[in-house]
């Protein structure tokens, strides 16, 4: 079969049915996924494959703010069959991109346990190398990590969560971690308008899926609800989702986190023609309407994605855009002061400041703030909230 893949519409998505972490049913239905995608072990033999999971930063399982480890041993189990030249579990999770950092969420994550007993490594290479994106609609040029520049096949795997920035995560969002460390946020601050940045996501995206023969699995058994991808409360979902193409997986993701529609960067690669603008039209293995999650909780920023908010720069120039949306505020109840937001901040616009009783807290200039949510992602204490202008809903009902 060929390696490159098709941003079909058509392109098959496998639902899978699957209520708990059990290692045993896990590890029979991942042979099955591959089938469905068309995918045999001679496909992996002498290749060398990059399995790339969400480690946004040290959480327990638990969490669900993460791959869990279970779905990975899962999937090297299958790989351990498959005549692989090399198989490197790879990923620059949020901040420093340092072999000590690495160490310490694989650890953290339950990631190193999983990887023990099975014929993969976990990288501890802090190189990047350029890859062009010739096809790229506002990116033409993307830093990646070394092993999955130097993959030949790349296992997205992600996990299904919402998200402050982007309203959800799954496969297109999760190749975002392949841009190391800290120059992610030089992304955010070099693509600050939000369509921009979604659009930069789907070129990253495309890249990828063209250069390198991928597969992206999405781990929905258990996943995020409310102002994820790290702030969230678990949500169990009860499915696996697997495709060769990100955008048809993500179609239908956001089908069953019932947001189908209010995902900007679905939106996009529905008007490249990369997948169906509806997931009833995605080639679905099985009925994927018994999991949708009428009542899931959307991030607090998801006014950002109401009719009002996407006029307001039309109507009055972009002067009150910021105004409305939705942003960060700090919590200085329970703020520790450890600088993390300020160190993750893309525009430097936070600092740490002493209260009245000497302490340090951080402070956000909402002045120059770009609202790409990366304080409130990597708070190691998640004490930071969203603060909404109430007058959005009253806008958008005049709109109506």
């Amino acid at each position: 079969m060929s390696s490159a893949v098709s941003f079909d519409p058509r392109t098959p998505v496998a639902v899978v049915p699957c209520d708990a972490y059990e290692p045993t049913v896990l590890r029979r239905e991942i042979p099955v996924i591959m089938e469905t995608l068309g995918i045999t072990p001679a496909f992996f033999a002498g290749k060398r494959v990059a399995v790339k999971p969400n480690l946004v930063m040290k959480k327990p399982a638990e969490y669900a703010a993460t791959t869990h480890p279970a779905v990975l041993d899962a999937l090297l189990s299958y790989l351990d069959g498959c005549a692989c030249a090399d198989v490197v579990i790879a990923e620059s999770m949020g901040g420093p991109y340092t072999e000590a950092a690495l160490r310490g969420v694989y650890a953290a994550c339950g990631i190193a346990d999983a990887v023990s007993g099975h014929r993969a490594r976990l990288n501890t290479d802090v190189s990047s190398r350029p890859m062009s994106a010739p096809d790229g609609a506002i990116c033409k040029s993307f830093d990646i990590i070394t092993p999955i520049a130097d993959a030949d096949v790349i296992i997205n795997l992600c996990k299904l969560k919402s998200h402050s920035l982007t309203r959800m995560s799954g496969a297109i969002k999760n190749t975002f971690g392949c841009i190391p460390g800290l120059t992610k946020f030089e992304f955010h601050a070099r693509f600050s308008d939000y369509a921009d940045f979604n659009r930069m996501l789907v070129d990253l995206s495309e890249m990828l899926h063209t250069q390198k023969a991928c597969i992206d699995l999405c781990d929905a058994i258990v996943g995020m609800e409310g102002n994820g991808p790290t702030g969230g409360i678990p949500r169990k979902l009860g499915c696996l989702l697997a495709s060769r193409n990100p955008f048809c997986l993500d179609t239908v993701a956001s089908a069953i986190l019932a947001c189908e529609g209010e995902v900007p960067m679905i939106g996009e690669a529905v008007l490249r023609g990369y997948a169906p603008a509806h997931a009833d039209a995605v080639n679905i293995t099985d009925d994927y309407r018994p999991l949708i999650a009428a009542d899931f909780r959307a991030p607090d920023t998801a006014q950002r994605s109401r009719n009002a908010l996407h006029w307001l720069p039309k109507v009055f120039g972009g002067k009150l855009f910021e105004w409305f949306s939705p942003r960060p505020v700090i919590r200085t109840s329970t703020c520790v002061g450890c600088g993390e937001c300020e160190r993750s901040c893309p525009v430097h616009t936070i600092e740490m400041i002493r209260d009245k009783q000497g302490k340090k807290k951080a402070k956000i200039h909402p002045d120059k703030c770009i609202r790409c949510f990366c304080c409130q992602e990597l708070c190691p204490i998640h004490s930071v909230d969203i603060r909404k202008n109430g007058l959005l809903n009253l806008l958008a009902g005049l709109r109506h």
